[in-house]
């Protein structure tokens, strides 16, 4: 077998990888928010800290990973990655104690950071100009997809196994993926290490003199961090607190705006496309379908309006949350090719920055009102939601204003 064909499987590796990386992501705690308070006597705050450490260590690592990847290789960088993410999802099933879960959140969020770059530099490499945006897509979708397992099937399989027990299976096919990548990683013509490699000041300091940058940056950190705090900490128990739904039934609403999530990222950039590639328009409307989605969950949960339109509200929420496929080439657009990639990694730095401060502020808010405790569950009242989803309006307006100083002119 060629090396070129073994190249295609490591990508392939680095894909299911990739997957895994986004199940950890949207699973925890997400997913299992009353569980892990119930088993571990924690309040929100330290539940929502589960997956702010993991968002912290993903961002900042986004600033590294380019130079990583560009001094090392991609095949490198994700099979350190793979191991990496398969010790941390290991840990944290296994463990009872607080800090050791958060150090294996930590990890998490370390190895799964190294993929998305890692993977697009090797597919670049090896898939053909023509069919290099199919690539991309096709490898997004599939690791999005591990979005869609992280609620209604995660949910599903709790009946026959416990959530331990589940992700240590997971953990375990990890670690094997691992050794199946070190073990043709030999077969693989990699690039020499380029040591003259190194971390450089001068082309963040050129994005983020750009005012436009600036403001791009903060609408777009606003408009993911809202959906994707609703997606993977607080989501799936507003569902079955204030909306009254099942485990099951908000872990099937929660895993549909993965799957909308993860098709509108093609079904905008094609949408912007019919219309001429307006993209500056395409995202002020985004910022005013943000604003008034939340406009209405906060009057539901004022008038306390339980209704499961609210789900289809959050279903809304992540289709105009998924627009990557515009704003990446709107920062190619208005930055230098040499500076144009290091935009992209500010910005998915600013993303998950963003998650991780609004999924810590969502704990405290959620424990300001005194909760109901019905049995083992912990039941948070319309006062801790409409300060979390005020909040989340608040922010909304600030995206809107800053959406709004968006221009055509670079």
């Amino acid at each position: 077998m060629k090396s070129r064909h073994y190249g295609i499987i490591l990508i392939l590796i680095g894909t299911l990888f990739y997957f895994f990386a986004n199940f950890q992501r949207i699973a925890i705690p997400g997913a299992i928010f009353d569980i892990l308070g119930s088993e571990l006597g924690l309040g929100a705050p330290h539940i929502a800290a589960f997956g702010a450490i993991f968002m912290y260590i993903y961002a900042i690592n986004q600033l590294i990973n380019g130079v990583l990847v560009d001094r090392y290789g991609g095949f490198r960088v994700m099979f350190a990655g793979g191991i990496i993410l398969g010790l941390g999802a290991l840990l944290f099933p296994l463990s009872s104690n607080f800090i050791i879960m958060c150090l294996a959140r930590a990890l998490i969020g370390l190895g799964s950071s190294t993929f998305y770059l890692s993977i697009i530099r090797e597919l670049r490499e090896i898939v053909s100009e023509k069919n290099f945006g199919l690539a991309i897509s096709v490898m997004l979708f599939i690791g999005y997809s591990g979005g869609i397992l992280a609620n209604a099937p995660f949910v599903f399989a709790m009946k026959y196994a416990t959530w331990r027990e589940i992700l240590i299976i997971i953990a375990g096919l990890i670690l094997v993926a691992g050794i199946v990548f070190a073990l043709l990683l030999p077969k693989v013509q990699l690039p020499s290490i380029k040591r003259n490699v190194k971390m450089r000041f001068l082309p963040f300091r050129l994005v983020l003199h750009k005012r436009h940058n600036r403001n791009l940056f903060s609408f777009a950190c606003c408009n993911f961090a809202i959906f994707y705090t609703i997606q993977t900490i607080i989501g799936k128990k507003f569902l079955e607190d204030f909306c009254l739904m099942s485990a099951e039934k908000s872990a099937l609403f929660l895993s549909c705006m993965a799957v909308i999530a993860a098709v509108f990222n093609i079904v905008n950039a094609y949408v912007c496309k019919l219309t001429h590639n307006h993209r500056v328009k395409f995202l002020k409307n985004a910022s005013f379908i943000t604003f008034g989605s939340l406009f209405l969950i906060c009057l539901a949960v004022i008038f306390d309006f339980r209704t499961d339109f609210i789900a289809v509200i959050f279903c809304i929420l992540a289709a105009n949350a998924s627009l990557t496929s515009i704003l990446v080439p709107v920062l190619h657009l208005s930055n230098r090719k040499m500076v144009s990639g290091t935009a992209v990694s500010i910005m998915n730095f600013c993303f998950f920055t963003m998650v991780g401060m609004l999924g810590m502020a969502t704990g405290f808010l959620l424990n300001i009102f005194e909760p109901e405790i019905i049995g083992n569950l912990t039941i948070y009242t319309n006062s801790s939601y409409l300060l979390v989803f005020g909040t989340f309006f608040l922010l909304s307006m600030f995206e809107m204003y800053k959406a709004l100083k968006l221009s055509n002119k670079y």
